[in-house]
């Protein structure tokens, strides 16, 4: 993961979409998109070393990723980012990412890079 990334920078912004990048092949799950304003969050999996690459990039190529991905839009809903989470093993391998959204529930998504793809989970912190 690339530990120069400020993921302080992105705590307070909304998010305003996110999708799955899944494998065409296999129907891996490999990237997930949130575009947090006016940049895009990228969470992929390193699929040698199974750990997670996080990346902010300005602008995708949607056309691009179509080509290379099944794109699926996971959310069009508005949320302010409240916390973020960069998870390691006890190997010392960044192999996990959460991000927690400032609503009633405390949505949080989660992503653990195992097997060369990533797992999502979702679930509600409050409920």
């Amino acid at each position: 993961m690339d530990n120069a990334l400020d993921l302080d920078t992105l705590t307070g912004k909304t998010v305003t979409q996110a999708f799955a990048l899944h494998d065409l092949e296999f129907g891996w799950l490999l990237q997930v998109l949130f575009q947090v304003e006016q940049v895009w969050l990228q969470i992929a999996v390193n699929e040698d070393t199974d750990e997670i690459i996080l990346s902010v990039v300005p602008e995708l190529d949607f056309g691009a990723l179509e080509q290379q991905y099944s794109l699926t839009q996971i959310s069009n809903q508005r949320k302010e980012i409240s916390q973020l989470w960069r998870m390691t093993n006890q190997q010392g391998y960044e192999d996990g990412f959460q991000v927690e959204f400032d609503d009633m529930d405390g949505t949080c998504v989660q992503l653990l890079a195992e097997a060369s793809q990533l797992r999502l989970a979702i679930f509600q912190r409050y409920r």
